[in-house]
């Protein structure tokens, strides 16, 4: 079971790392059309600045997803070198604890907003619901909470070399 578990999770990660580069190329292309049709132009577009906005908050609650999974979390990363071996394992479960409580709450609220949206449409792309820009809170919560537990069952090989790299 933990063995598929982190087989699928390898495979989610994956996808949701391509999915993010994609959207962070289309907010790229989009700032770049945006630019271009407003001063070189003169007709700007109007829909292109808000599929930048949602292209990259699903970029960021997708993203989150990537960066747990890689060990990424907000730690304390002194204090986590200074205790002894045997609170490690509960310093790790006690941020795996309060990490998944957050995105559990970030995400229902995220849910609540997203269906309190779902009547209106968003300026500019008058066909697309607010629901679909709200959407990717509780999805990336969701994917979020996932690589949460995949990193505390199967932690990075390297993680403390990566901690001690990001700190410098």
């Amino acid at each position: 079971m933990r063995a598929q578990f982190l087989r699928v999770d390898k495979y989610i990660s994956l996808v949701i790392s391509y999915i993010t580069s994609a959207l962070l190329a289309l907010a790229a292309s989009l700032g770049l059309l945006q630019v271009l049709s407003r001063f070189l132009f003169k007709f700007p577009f109007e829909w292109t600045e808000v599929l930048i906005r949602i292209s990259l908050n699903w970029m960021v609650f997708l993203g989150i997803a990537v960066v747990f999974r890689m060990g990424g979390m907000i730690t304390v990363d002194m204090m986590r070198r200074l205790m002894p071996q045997k609170y490690q394992l509960l310093h790790s479960r006690i941020l795996a604890v309060i990490t998944i409580c957050f995105l559990l709450f970030l995400g229902y609220w995220g849910w609540i907003y997203a269906n309190r949206g779902a009547t209106q449409t968003i300026i500019g792309l008058e066909f697309i619901s607010v629901f679909w820009a709200y959407l990717s809170i509780p999805v990336g919560c969701f994917f979020g909470t996932l690589a949460v537990i995949a990193n505390y069952i199967d932690p990075p090989k390297d993680s403390t070399d990566v901690e001690i790299e990001n700190t410098i």
